[in-house]
């Protein structure tokens, strides 16, 4: 008797065989990793959405007030009522009255975003998450008069941003503006040195540009946003002032060691 194969016919399992479980088991992982792919895909479009919406509220101050409650709801009253007409008590309210007057707005985020770039972007996420972290840990530093900026790059190169004009006067008389570092490296990207008033060779000036001098100084040192003062132009030229022209003459190399100002 004949018997005719069939080709299709399927395989005789035994005991030992398990290539129906090794399938099952393929299918499984195969399943698993798509799984995995859009669960990856979601998190990183939920990152992208929430990076693009903070940067976009940031620019409201009360958005800011949803997490930093203390001091900063202080700074912004503080920046209220200088707008609304009251005596500016700090340098901060004291540049949102100074923009309003001019017909032009003012936020937190001009002064604690840095430059814009993408570094600044993260350091300022960075930033962000550490203060969120400190803050639900209960270990915020809630003093109302601080004295220190906790990111200052961020905020010098704000300062860097509006005030070119000051920093960039060439001359002695400003030295203590122009021979900071972040001011010749604005210059070596590009900025104009302008001559001081009443120079008599003005294209000298501009020939000679400025000297970098390797101080850890940035205008925050000297320049205390949420320090409330009735001092001119809000800084303290008794104590901070004079210690930070020390500092900078220590670290530099040159310049005398004890520094006073005029009582004003």
């Amino acid at each position: 008797m004949r018997r005719i194969s069939d080709e299709f016919e399927l395989p005789d399992f035994d005991d030992d065989d398990d290539s129906y479980g090794y399938h099952l088991r393929r299918q499984r992982r195969r399943i698993g990793k798509w799984i995995g792919l859009l669960a990856l895909c979601a998190v990183m479009v939920a990152g992208v959405y929430s990076v693009a919406r903070v940067t976009t509220e940031q620019s409201n101050d009360n958005f800011c007030l949803g997490c930093h409650t203390a001091p900063e709801r202080a700074y912004v009253d503080r920046a209220d009522a200088a707008m609304g007409g009251a005596l500016a008590v700090d340098l901060a309210s004291y540049h949102y009255q100074y923009q309003r007057g001019q017909g032009a707005a003012m936020r937190c985020i001009d002064c604690h975003q840095g430059n814009g770039s993408l570094g600044a972007r993260a350091a300022m996420l960075s930033l962000s998450v550490r203060n969120a972290i400190t803050w639900l840990a209960g270990q915020n530093n809630s003093a109302l008069e601080k004295t220190y900026v906790t990111e200052p790059r961020l905020s010098n190169d704000g300062c860097l941003a509006c005030h070119q004009k000051k920093l960039l006067v060439a001359g002695m008389a400003n030295h203590y503006h122009n021979m900071l570092p972040a001011v010749y490296e604005m210059w070596r990207n590009g900025a104009s040195v302008i001559p001081p008033p009443g120079s008599v060779d003005q294209q000298a000036v501009i020939a000679a540009g400025l000297v970098r001098y390797d101080t850890s100084l940035l205008c925050s040192s000297c320049h205390e946003a949420h320090r409330t003062s009735e001092m001119d132009k809000y800084l303290d030229t008794k104590i901070v002032v004079p210690a930070r022209c020390v500092q900078c003459h220590r670290e530099v190399g040159k310049g005398p060691l004890s520094v006073s100002f005029p009582a004003q």
